[in-house]
């Protein structure tokens, strides 16, 4: 259905703009002159439609490729027909703008595609570089700054349970609050690596290192893991 849309619209509007020397119809020709010519041949502006869907789905070419046809169904009403003053410059400078609309709509879609294209990418590696932490022995937990758990491996979840999407003061410490003594969430997010002792509710002690980790948005987290070090103190 798509391969045909585009030579619809040009054959339509190529038909509407030349509707009154095809058809012998008092009724339009009065229209054509009280607002159609009134207003300096609007219904040449039907044309932005093909030009713009070419830049949508054939992008910078496309817009170009229907701007020059719509150039070349043009030239007859310019040098024949219209009634205009430099009907050829009108003419001009209105495809020279139709065309700049056009492949600009194709440079947007490409942008589009190229920014779609990345964020499945990045969520791609995201997701195979989670998979590798998830078989990791110890535990590992992916935290925003807001404190906002976005991923537990699966060391942690047994431990603790699932995690994601809570305050790692609750899931760790059972807290309503950060606990602000031993938080090392502001200065790792900041761009620093830290590394110390952590005391479970169990009473276990645990090494943690916790470096920041750039997540699929953008977001500066902390990247912390957590390894039992209980029975070699």
């Amino acid at each position: 259905l798509k391969l045909f849309i585009m030579p619809l619209l040009i054959v339509f509007c190529t038909l509407f703009y030349y509707f009154g020397e095809l058809v012998d119809w008092a009724a339009w020709e009065a229209l054509r002159i009280k607002f159609f010519y009134g207003i300096h041949d609007i219904h040449r502006l039907l044309f932005l439609a093909p030009i713009i869907y070419a830049g949508y789905m054939a992008r910078i070419k496309g817009a170009v490729i229907v701007t020059l046809v719509a150039f070349i169904i043009f030239l007859p009403r310019a040098f024949f027909i219209s009634p205009f003053p430099d009907p050829l410059l009108r003419m001009l400078l209105f495809t020279a703008f139709a065309g700049v609309i056009g492949i600009m709509t194709g440079v947007i879609r490409n942008q589009l595609e190229r920014s779609r294209k990345l964020e499945a990418e990045i969520r791609s590696e995201r997701s195979k570089l989670l998979g590798i932490i998830d078989k990791i022995e110890d535990g590992v937990l992916i935290i925003g700054p807001d404190y906002r758990i976005r991923f537990a491996n699966s060391a942690m979840r047994r431990n603790f349970g699932e995690g994601s999407g809570s305050f790692c003061y609750e899931y760790l410490q059972n807290l309503d609050r950060p606990c602000k003594a031993i938080c090392k969430l502001p200065n790792v997010v900041q761009g620093t690596v830290e590394r110390w002792l952590y005391r479970l509710l169990d009473g276990r002690t645990c090494e943690v290192v916790s470096s920041p980790y750039v997540d699929a948005d953008g977001t500066v987290c902390q990247l912390s893991v957590f390894r039992d070090v209980t029975y070699k103190k």
